[in-house]
């Protein structure tokens, strides 16, 4: 079977077994103008027909380099040429702080705005993306959720269906079919800790054991599976131990450590970070001792005897009351 009939096939076997875009829905595809998302444009055009799918395309451009218009003109040409609709959403650089965060926060807004419950943002994420964001989250000592990594979904409407292939697959489809794709510059420079990674780990790995990208991705994947039983036990602790806004501090400390560090992130409104701070907290409701401490997202922990109370406080996080 040819490389790109394999490809094809694959991509449309995950799609359903997965039912990430049932047959009839509205489907956005996010491309950005590289050979991931545009081996995603190409499969989704491919099944439009076959899955009676309604397909349109978001070019979302970060205006983070002076060459970005052309990636955005590039991405509407094909639109056109297809004959698809075509959205484009401008994102400004941040004044201070992380781009790569601020980046990542606005795109999950903007996808947030464009999906319902039958309208789908497909993105190109792949198994590469998915090896390397595990390395990472080892490097940066994850626990089990960041170690979860990216699934085939995401927040919201969001979905992955390129998760089963490596970038280098994709480019080989795309050679395959005689598609072009548009090189970011920046995606060759070190600068962040995901390319340092691409560019230096990876190749290391796979020339050790060929194949490392997909057993790493695989591995990802188990995780996932893992990390979702979790919150369904956290889920179900919240559920007996939480009384409105309170909680037995006996109950409390018969869970799990696991559980209770679980616990007390879901109470804190999940973050993204503040794993120290929890962890912090959870030594502190091991004294038994009253008091007050401000977990992140400035939630208010208000021990008094047996019972515990979580509220929100205007106070700043990390401050401790005594």
């Amino acid at each position: 079977m040819s490389i790109h009939r394999s490809i094809e096939n694959t991509f449309i076997e995950t799609v359903k077994f997965r039912s990430l875009l049932p047959e009839g829905s509205d489907v956005l595809a996010a491309v950005s103008g590289g050979s991931d998302s545009i081996a995603l444009l190409q499969l989704l055009q491919r099944f439009t027909n076959h899955m009676n799918w309604q397909l349109a395309v978001l070019h979302i451009d970060h205006c983070a380099r002076p060459r970005s218009g052309e990636d955005a003109l590039f991405v509407k040409n094909l639109a056109e040429e297809a004959g698809l609709p075509f959205k484009i959403e401008k994102i400004s650089p941040p004044g201070s702080g992380s781009s790569e965060g601020h980046f990542s926060a606005e795109r999950d807004r903007i996808y947030r705005e464009y999906s319902s419950e039958r309208n789908f943002v497909a993105t190109g994420h792949t198994a590469s993306d998915r090896a390397e964001t595990l390395i990472m989250r080892l490097l940066e000592g994850s626990g089990l959720r960041g170690l979860g990594g990216m699934d085939y979904f995401g927040k919201g409407s969001v979905r992955r269906p390129l998760l089963d292939f490596t970038r280098l697959e994709l480019r080989e489809y795309l050679e395959a079919i005689g598609q072009n794709w548009i090189e970011d510059p920046t995606n060759q420079e070190d600068l962040f800790l995901r390319n340092r990674i691409r560019h230096r780990v990876i190749p290391v790995l796979e020339s050790i054991s060929p194949g490392s990208t997909h057993a790493i991705a695989r591995s990802s994947a188990n995780l996932t599976q893992w990390r979702d039983i979790t919150d369904g036990i956290i889920d179900d602790s919240l559920e007996e131990l939480l009384d409105g806004d309170t909680f037995r501090r006996e109950e409390y400390l018969a869970l799990p450590r696991a559980v209770r560090l679980g616990f007390l992130w879901a109470v804190s409104g999940r973050p993204r970070g503040g794993k120290r701070e929890i962890e912090k907290t959870d030594r502190w409701i091991l004294e038994e001792k009253d008091g007050i401490h401000i977990m992140p997202g400035g939630i208010r922990i208000t021990a008094e005897g047996s019972r515990i109370h979580a509220r929100k406080s205007m106070q700043r996080a990390g401050k401790v009351e005594k």
